[in-house]
């Protein structure tokens, strides 16, 4: 893991948030609870752990965000997790379905 001050990983949390609320204020669509708890998390995994390596980041996920009482996170089953290492890091939130979609490399 890199090291990163704690105000480093606190400014990035607030820019991705920012970043990922943008096209909601630039059409003036509201963002509801549910919406705003995805993004929230969905900042938070990348700004604290996003410089882990791949075992961390799966502590992270099991240790830190599956044990939050009803957090909206990605549904992913045991065997995924556990022969994949699949995580929330796999994920991002879909700007027009509103939920978790499979992260995909854009094509050029």
């Amino acid at each position: 893991m890199m090291t990163c001050p704690m105000i480093i990983r606190v400014t990035q949390f607030l820019s991705l948030l920012e970043a990922v609320l943008l096209p909601h204020q630039q059409r003036n669509e509201p963002v509801d609870k549910k919406l705003f708890e995805m993004y929230f998390i969905y900042c938070v995994a990348w700004a604290f752990a996003g410089l882990f390596e791949t075992d961390d980041r799966q502590r992270f996920f099991k240790e830190i965000l599956e044990k939050i009482p009803n957090a909206p996170i990605p549904q992913i089953s045991a065997a995924r997790a556990a022969n994949e290492k699949e995580t929330i890091f796999d994920y991002c939130v879909h700007y027009e379905t509103k939920t978790w979609k499979m992260w995909e490399v854009p094509e050029w």
